[in-house]
């Protein structure tokens, strides 16, 4: 550790702006929040309505003592503009969530707010708003209401502004090579890869005839894991295999109005050797995965009848979970998931439901193929485990803090037109800063865009 100078206060914000329920992309935020609180004070920014700052920390195993949760208002709201705020509204917006930190870390896949902080990162999720959505702006009464020439001054005003709000940030990473091929697509800027981070110890143990899946219970088809689906696969699979299976279903279903959804998946299962574990503690989770022996994911079914990256899996944490545990995946072949299985070598990419069940009776049946893949299945989670995350991730944020302030310019504008001041955020000693001499993320974006480029032609 580097010693600050006396007195040298260092404030970091962390935006989680992924969903209200507890997923992956609040892990990654989560986690981020506790590396850094050791070092700052650290602000987690999200809607807290239903849960607080130890569930997150129980459910996904991570020491957030130091950290303090931030709530902010209408948090689902996306930043795009034009929308039912004005320009001067969402300005303000940006101003009361970003201003006051040293370092404002966007974690999302909706469109940032702009950045009132001295330094913003981006940790794209999946870029799911677009500038000037026709789709939404078709929709927009209040759009529609406008004059023709209005809302074409409008759309180059817009432009400008979201040129704008991307040059505040000084970088912007994205959690798997298919992500940031499409912030390129999209945003048009260049992303650098940063897969999330997997720190988990499973010990080895014998195994079960045991299939787990683990995934959010959510009513929107478009963003379901595809349980049901995997009720139905499940049964078809009993009928053909020879031997007793179990299928452990896991996740979370935090908002009332997803509860319809795991009641009917439930109904689905009620004659089947099913077993439910909702909302449940980590300890379980890692139980479930420490004997299971296969693991299933469907995510991105919807992907397949609209053909729209949107309903993709777009990394897959729990994919790199239950392979840490050694069992072999067995899951759709939707956007990261095919950076993180070699098909065929430590798992199988299932184009349909019907070559899950195939692929995974030919698990079922061949003890050595399920022991030779399980092992490879360990060996290759490790290369997106959180050691490399994290070095990755403090070195990149330590260069950042040591640049000058940029858009100086930019700002001075968009504070200009956001009269209201801004109120003072609690600050905390910076006590060491982090370490340096670590591998240069900068100089990995040229080659992560390049490959990008490619995958996504």
């Amino acid at each position: 550790m580097k010693p600050k100078p006396p007195g040298h206060e260092i404030r970091i914000g962390i935006f989680d702006h992924t969903g209200p329920s507890l997923g992956g992309g609040t892990m990654v935020a989560a986690h981020i929040a506790g590396l850094l609180s050791e070092l700052s004070r650290v602000d987690l920014i999200r809607d807290w309505t239903g849960f607080n700052l130890e569930q997150v920390a129980a459910a996904f195993s991570l020491n957030l003592a130091r950290v303090h949760p931030r709530q902010f208002p209408h948090i689902w709201e996306s930043f795009a503009i034009p929308s039912r705020y004005s320009f001067r509204q969402q300005l303000q917006r940006s101003r009361d969530l970003t201003a006051g930190y040293d370092l404002f870390l966007y974690a999302g896949h909706w469109i940032p707010p702009f950045c009132y902080a001295k330094h913003g990162l981006i940790y794209c999720h999946f870029p799911i708003d677009v500038p000037l959505d026709s789709q939404l702006l078709t929709i927009d009464k209040r759009w529609n209401r406008r004059h023709r020439l209005d809302r074409w001054a409008r759309r180059k005003a817009y432009l400008l502004a979201w040129h704008a709000c991307l040059t505040g940030y000084d970088h912007i990473l994205a959690n798997s090579t298919f992500t940031a091929g499409w912030v390129e697509r999209r945003w048009r800027k260049r992303a650098g890869v940063l897969y999330p981070p997997v720190e988990l110890n499973i010990e080895a143990s014998e195994k079960m005839n045991r299939i787990v899946s683990i995934g959010r219970f959510v009513k929107d088809e478009r963003c379901s894991k595809g349980q049901l689906e995997q009720v139905a696969a499940f049964r078809d699979f009993l009928g053909k295999v020879g031997q007793p299976w179990e299928l452990w279903m896991i996740g979370t279903c935090y908002p009332q109005h997803d509860r319809t959804y795991l009641e009917a998946v439930q109904a689905a299962a009620q004659d089947l050797p099913v077993r439910f574990l909702i909302n449940t503690e980590r300890e379980k989770v890692l139980e479930a995965l420490r004997v299971a022996k296969v693991f299933w994911h469907t995510a991105g079914l919807y992907e397949t009848k609209t053909a729209d990256p949107v309903f993709s899996e777009h990394f897959g944490i729990a994919t790199v979970e239950a392979m840490r545990a050694g069992c072999v995946p067995v899951v759709l072949s939707s956007g990261g998931q095919r950076e993180i299985i070699q098909h065929g070598v430590n798992g199988f990419l299932c184009t349909d439901i019907g070559e899950l069940v195939t692929k995974t009776m030919q698990v079922a049946e061949s003890s050595s193929l399920l022991m030779v893949m399980g092992r490879e299945a360990n060996a290759r989670s490790m290369h997106f485990s959180g050691k490399v995350f994290d070095t990755r991730i403090l070195e990149l944020i330590e260069k950042t803090l040591r640049r000058r302030t940029r858009h100086r310019g930019i700002r001075a504008l968009f504070n200009s037109l956001t009269a209201e001041p801004v109120s003072s955020l609690p600050t905390e000693q910076w006590p060491g800063s982090v370490p340096g001499n670590l591998p240069n993320l900068a100089e990995q974006e040229e080659s992560h865009a390049a490959v990008s480029r490619r995958e996504t032609r």
